[in-house]
Formats: structure tokens, C-alpha cells, sequence
């Protein structure tokens, strides 16, 4: 039987990425796989694939076994972009536009042409309540700095790039991302909750709305329980079996409630699907900010992919911010944002 040809192509690629030795025909794979690759596979280390006993078919143990292997490790690209111009001046009117110092002044100093890094993080999510809504979410980082770069994603196709094979990478590309990591998985989280804010707000209202009218239905009923009490022709035991009933209305409509709560509660799962890691040539600006009777220099960067100046940190809390305030520290100045600037 002739295999699907992307099938065979998917399937090669895979095991000669993980050290296979493959020889692929139209009607089967014949593979010799390394212990651990044939281990995790389930397959024996010389195997053919497309065989009676090895289908490699849609649906087929094997290919979910292939995919499952090829999806659990987050894939990584590395590439540096081809930048055909740098800007060369209009840096304090940039500035001015992309960056506001609430409370202090901004000079701009030495200009200079420097290579940076930023990466692009896709996660899909699957929020499930009585409804359940899927998306994608994509957010790109300074890596020295952690900050969300706004669009450039959505721009950063419009270059051209030289693609990199992970063990020859340019020394540019930091092993230590931690740090921006956390940060980039807040900033993450706190993109998707933005997503699913219709979502969970419409559960909310439905949940209010049941929650309402199961109060009502049990009220309707105590009412409807307390007038038949006084009917003539029931009996002290009626009446008591009937009064038992009514007093246990309330504990009911309560687990009713318990219930609906936890039917309409929002659960939410995030799966990190690909990373993609990029230099990118910038103009970096050292800048001096002006606070009270303090000075500080510090390093902003004119990004030619977004053709914005890319925001700064807040040095409390770690989140974006284009808005800046200037507060005095233990050592030195301090930049915030507007909300840590408040808490202090």
C-alpha cells in the first residue's frame, strides 16, 4: 500500500533528527533507531514502519506515538534579521512619543549601533467552564530586559532572516534567559486573561442568572409548602412530614447553588506550543534621566522591526510600561509604574 507522502516526509524527518538511520520507500520506512528513540516509540530499534504490524496510517498507534514524541519538547528557531536601515537620528522625538518620565526629564546622549536579542513565545490555552473557548496567544520579549514588545510579531515577517541549526549558534543568543522567562510567562498570563475576559464575564452572568432563579424556584416553593399547611384534612403527621420538608428547602437550593458555581467556574490551561529567538541590529541610546537633584544613564533601544522605541521594566514588580515615574531608592533612583508608584 502506498503510504501519504507527508506521512513519510514527517516521519523521516523525525527519526533522522533524533539519530535514525532511515531508508524511505512510497510503500514503507525501513529505520535502525537508536535504544532511548526505540524505547520511547514502543517499536524495536530495527523496525519498518507501514508494515501489517507497524501501520503508519492516520490514527495509528505508531503515528501518535511519532507525534506525541515530536510535540513534547517545545521547538526553537534561531535567526538573525536582515536590517536594510538603521535610523540615525530623530532619537528625542521618539523618545518623546514612545516613553513618558512622569516626573523628571529625559536627555539623549550617545548613540550607537548594537545587536540585540528578542523572542516570540506562542501558547495556546483551552479555558473550560459549561462552554469551552480554545485560542492562541503570541507575545514577543526583549530577552536582556524582559519587556513585551508590542506588534513585533506581526512585523517581523516583513524581513528577511538567516536561519541558525541550534549547535552553531552565534555567542550572542544568552544561555541565561531564566530571569526573562518568568517575566515573559506573567506577561503571558496576563495577555490571555485579557482574551478570555467576554468569556468569563458571560459565565458570570449566566451563573448570577441561575443562581437567581434557583432562589426564586425554591422561594416559590417554601411559599406554595407553608399555605397547603393550613389545609383542613391534613393530619398532625402530614403537617409535620410537610414542615420537615419546607425546613430543609434552604439546605437544597443551597447545594443546588454549590452546584452551579462549580459547573460555570473557569478552568484554564495554557500549553507553551514555540519559541522563536531572533538578532535584531538597533540603535541603543544612552540616556540620562533628570530626577530632583539625581542623575541616571541608562540604555533604551530604537527597535527598526517595530520602528518604535521598545518600552522599559518597572523595577519593582517587573511589568512593561511606557509610562514611567522615578522614585528615590536604597541606591539610587528607581523606575516604576504608575501602580507601584502609588504603593509606595
Amino acid at each position: 500500500m502506498i503510504l501519504d507522502p507527508d506521512l513519510i516526509q514527517f516521519t523521516t524527518q523525525f527519526l533522522e533528527k533524533n539519530g535514525a538511520l532511515v531508508d524511505a520507500h512510497p510503500d514503507h520506512i525501513h529505520a535502525l533507531l537508536p535504544g532511548h528513540l526505540a524505547d520511547s516509540l514502543n517499536l524495536p530499534e530495527e523496525t519498518r514502519l507501514g508494515s501489517n504490524e507497524h501501520p503508519l496510517l492516520y490514527g495509528s498507534p505508531v503515528l501518535d506515538r511519532l507525534v506525541h514524541a515530536a510535540t513534547s519538547r517545545i521547538p526553537v528557531t534561531y535567526g538573525t534579521l536582515s536590517i536594510p536601515y538603521i535610523k540615525k537620528a530623530g532619537f528625542d522625538a521618539a523618545i518623546a512619543q514612545d516613553l513618558s518620565f512622569i516626573n523628571a526629564k529625559c536627555e539623549v546622549g550617545v548613540r550607537a549601533e548594537t545587536r540585540t536579542s528578542y523572542m516570540i513565545i506562542t501558547c495556546s490555552y483551552v479555558a473550560l467552564s459549561d462552554e469551552r473557548k480554545e485560542g492562541l496567544t503570541r507575545l514577543t520579549f526583549h530577552e536582556p530586559s524582559g519587556a513585551v514588545v508590542e506588534d513585533f510579531e506581526d512585523t517581523v515577517t516583513d524581513f528577511e532572516c538567516s536561519y541558525y541549526r541550534k549547535g552553531n549558534l552565534p555567542p550572542q543568543f544568552s544561555t541565561r534567559i531564566g530571569l526573562t522567562l518568568q517575566k515573559a510567562l506573567k506577561s503571558i498570563h496576563h495577555s490571555i486573561e485579557q482574551d478570555l475576559a467576554p468569556f468569563i464575564a458571560s459565565m458570570r452572568r449566566r451563573l448570577h442568572r441561575d443562581v437567581l432563579n434557583t432562589r426564586e424556584y425554591y422561594q416559590s416553593l417554601a411559599d406554595e409548602m407553608r399555605a397547603s399547611l393550613a389545609h383542613p384534612n391534613l393530619s398532625d403527621t402530614q403537617r409535620m412530614e410537610r414542615q420537615e420538608k419546607i425546613d430543609g428547602l434552604q439546605a437544597e437550593a443551597d447545594r443546588k447553588i454549590s452546584d452551579l458555581q462549580h459547573k460555570y467556574d473557569t478552568r484554564i490551561h495554557v500549553r507553551v506550543c514555540a519559541g522563536e529567538r531572533y538578532l535584531v541590529d538597533v540603535a541603543q541610546l544612552i540616556v540620562t534621566i533628570l530626577y530632583r537633584k539625581a542623575r541616571r544613564t541608562l540604555p533604551v533601544f530604537y527597535n527598526p522591526v517595530t520602528r518604535r522605541i521598545d518600552p522599559l521594566v518597572c523595577e519593582i514588580c517587573g511589568k512593561t510600561m511606557r509610562r514611567i515615574f522615578l522614585q528615590d531608592g536604597k541606591t539610587g533612583v528607581v523606575l516604576t509604574c504608575p501602580e507601584c508608584s502609588r504603593n509606595r
